[in-house]
């Protein structure tokens, strides 16, 4: 050997992720081993979380609860990451008898599509999700990482390069998608067909970030218009009065 040098993984995780006016994110916020790739696609994540809200407030329409969420829904976030790569340190650095027979587990694991699946959603982050308010009745897309889909000549990922939410309204009436109208300086409105993404929540709020805000699966006519206001209100702030050029989209 004619050189060599040593290699110290720090682990470090920030206990909050904002102090008044100073927000944490990336390896500002935490800093793990770089076993698993998961840095660079946590680090993201958190900037694409507080990016929207910084937005939100910047504008005057965040929600008094909204700069808060960044700690509640990032952190936690950060902390599996270092479970994670804690984890993965180990089995690397494990004893000789157990580095012997780890490559003949792994291939035993990754032969089942469950587990392989498993691994590339944890790894790639699509498998991250923020739970609800507590005591709260939620749909079960609600928090969860919404998939791209076609929404006629255009897709939802397309729409959502804007940066900001969208509402996806597949009722008959339509009547989710008028209520959004007081919104349309934040919210994109997408009217799609009931019988369209048949396996989609009749109305879905999805976040700037990708997330599901909102949703629900066809509760009655009132009871759904009703919900639908409130998680505009909550999530949007209050409607403006005079809201910019309105944008919606129809199918």
């Amino acid at each position: 050997m004619s050189w060599s040098t040593r290699f110290l993984s720090e682990r470090r995780q920030a206990e909050r992720y904002r102090v008044g006016r100073v927000f944490l994110a990336g390896d500002a916020a935490h800093i793990h081993s770089p076993l698993g790739a998961l840095g660079m696609n946590t680090g993201i994540q958190d900037a694409m979380n507080l990016g929207w809200k910084l937005d939100a407030e910047i504008n005057g329409w965040a929600p008094p609860w909204l700069l808060d969420s960044y700690q509640a829904e990032r952190h936690p976030v950060g902390a599996q990451a270092l479970h994670v790569t804690d984890l993965l340190q180990r089995i690397t650095l494990a004893p000789a008898a157990v580095r012997a027979v780890r490559p003949i587990l792994a291939r035993l694991l990754l032969e089942f599509k469950p587990t392989r699946r498993a691994l590339r959603r944890r790894i790639s982050g699509l498998s991250i999700a923020y739970p609800p308010s507590r005591g709260k009745r939620v749909h079960s897309w609600t928090g969860q990482r919404v998939p791209d889909a076609s929404l006629g000549e255009s897709r939802l990922y397309e729409l959502m390069c804007g940066g900001r939410f969208v509402l996806l309204d597949r009722t008959d009436d339509g009547e989710v998608a008028l209520s959004a109208e007081r919104f349309s300086d934040r919210v994109d409105v997408v009217r799609v067909p009931t019988t369209a993404m048949a396996d989609w929540p009749a109305a879905l709020l999805v976040r700037p970030d990708g997330y599901a805000a909102w949703a629900d699966g066809g509760s009655a006519p009132d009871e759904l218009l009703s919900a639908g206001r409130t998680a505009l209100r909550d999530w949007c702030g209050s409607a403006s009065a005079y809201a910019a050029t309105e944008r919606r989209h129809t199918l």
